[in-house]
């Protein structure tokens, strides 16, 4: 569906995305994910044809992006900012998008009629852009990026600012549509929400891809590592060397005052061990529990 060759973006001696190589395929849900400054809207950017590349390529359903008059028929994009005209309303806007899209004016009104129906605006269609809140653009910046049916969906940040109930809608949404056969790229900072609904992530950082995998295997990068977090009410300096002695432990870092980050191998379950061997020299124990891993601790580990 979409692959990046060698995708390369520089504003002077500044190297937003350094040859960028990532694989999208027909059906994903594709995070992708970095933090700020990272290159993720640059190269959405790219992709959508707002920004040229100063080297290297994408093929978007075996086009090149030299040919993006062909590949844009195929492609709906909602940017990081969505620019409307305030004094025209929501049907106004979407038989102008349809009609970029090389709609006729009765398949443009018939787009309308659905999308604005399908995103929750079919009651404020008259109403000036103007007047709308931030979660209602969001909702009409939806709707436009689906005019023409794509085949690949590309959302930049399409839930940033926008109250939990709705961000929760726009996840269904985008379920929904990825059934009915859409691809959809999505770039966010909501690392819950990536984890709730994508099948496959991305991770860039300082302009370079330092993951991508099916977010099940992305996940296992780190799995063969616990976090137990152990609490002890008398915590003493013979305790902590105690703990960094023991067999499969990789590190301990004292946080809170009297509570240990205890890293582990996690094919071995040694907790039996830590409340024996902390019993026997003395230690008041009142907290101990196992963390799995989450995204969001591998998207820090890769980005710091």
């Amino acid at each position: 569906m979409l692959k990046t060759k060698n995708l390369t973006k520089t504003f002077g001696e500044f190297v937003a995305v350094d040859n960028l190589n990532i694989h999208i395929q027909k059906g994903d849900i594709y995070g992708f994910l970095g933090p700020n400054g990272a290159g993720k809207t640059t190269t959405i950017g790219m992709l959508s044809g707002l920004i040229r590349p100063t080297s290297g390529d994408a093929i978007v359903n075996g086009l090149e992006l030299s040919d993006f008059n062909s590949i844009k028929k195929n492609i709906g994009v909602y940017p990081q900012e969505s620019n409307f005209y305030p004094n025209r309303s929501a049907k106004d806007h979407m038989l102008l998008f349809g009609s970029l899209k090389g709609l006729n004016k009765m398949q443009a009104l018939s787009e309308s009629v659905r999308l604005l129906q399908l995103v929750g605006l079919n009651d404020s269609k008259d109403i000036n852009v103007g007047n709308f809140s931030h979660g209602m653009k969001k909702r009409l910046g939806i709707a436009q990026a689906l005019i023409g049916n794509p085949e690949l969906l590309i959302l930049d940040e399409i839930t940033n600012g926008v109250d939990p109930l709705w961000a929760k809608q726009v996840r269904d949404l985008l379920i929904e549509l990825n059934k009915e056969g859409i691809t959809i790229i999505i770039s966010s900072h909501n690392l819950f929400e990536i984890q709730q609904i994508c099948n496959r992530v991305g991770i860039i950082h300082k302009g370079k891809l330092v993951a991508e995998d099916d977010i099940d295997l992305i996940k296992n990068h780190l799995e063969t590592e616990s976090i137990i977090t152990v609490g002890i009410q008398n915590l003493s300096l013979k305790m902590v060397e105690w703990l960094k002695q023991m067999k499969h432990v990789r590190k301990v870092e004292q946080i809170d005052g009297n509570k240990l980050l205890v890293y582990a191998d996690s094919r071995h379950d040694i907790r039996p061990d830590i409340i024996h061997g902390l019993v026997s020299v003395g230690a008041d124990i009142f907290e101990l529990n196992e963390k799995s891993r989450s995204l969001e601790d591998i998207f820090i580990h890769l980005t710091t």
